[in-house]
């Protein structure tokens, strides 16, 4: 059997790595661009039957305290772990919770399109 030499054996191994490099990369953008979509796509499926289609909530459940995810203030006073616990836990006694429902990437989506809502986007 022919040995190679450390020399070969580290130029083929470089090799390998970088012709895998690409598909790993593209692989990686893909989930990361998929995940914000997801979250647009979840929020319209989930969340937008109460909180509306643009997050400002709407007036019947305002009345019970609901958030206007648009409003800076809200924004402000909500912590991205807040924001996930509410959809995971549910909250008061008209959020309902979506453990079991969503796994946690769902809910990680959810919080960015709420977060979203703040930027006007």
């Amino acid at each position: 059997m022919m040995q190679l030499s450390r020399f070969t054996k580290s130029v083929v191994i470089a090799a390998a790595f970088f012709a895998c490099l690409p598909v790993l990369l593209a692989r990686t953008v893909s989930v990361n661009s998929a995940s914000v979509e997801d979250g647009g796509a979840l929020y319209g499926q989930k969340c937008a039957i109460c909180h509306g289609k643009g997050g400002q909530g709407t007036p019947a459940w305002k009345a019970k305290g609901q958030p206007d995810f648009t409003d800076s203030k809200y924004q402000a006073s909500v912590t991205d772990q807040q924001i996930a616990a509410s959809i995971r836990d549910g909250k008061g006694k008209y959020m309902p919770a979506f453990k079991g429902k969503l796994t946690d990437q769902q809910i990680s989506a959810l919080v960015a399109q709420v977060r979203a809502f703040g930027k006007g986007k």
